[in-house]
């Protein structure tokens, strides 16, 4: 499995996050794509998020990667 890292924001106060995305990857394509850990202050709060809050962030950080990989070559991902 590998990683990949992004910052964000999240809630009302806009709170930065750090999100760990995992995914596998078979040399020409991504799968098994999804977010693995939330982190804010040294701590690990992906248990803090409604459904519909985690579902808002699986789809950005799904964009993201896609964003991420268009620019960079699949190897570096």
């Amino acid at each position: 499995m590998n990683t990949w890292e992004f910052d964000t924001t999240v809630g009302a106060g806009s709170e930065i996050v750090t999100v760990v995305y995992e995914y596998e990857n078979d040399g020409e394509t991504t799968y098994n794509e999804s977010i693995k850990e939330v982190w804010f202050e040294g701590r690990n709060v992906i248990g803090l998020f409604s459904d519909e809050q985690f579902k808002e962030l699986d789809i950005e950080a799904a964009m993201r990667f896609q964003n991420h990989k268009l620019n960079y070559k699949l190897e570096d991902v």
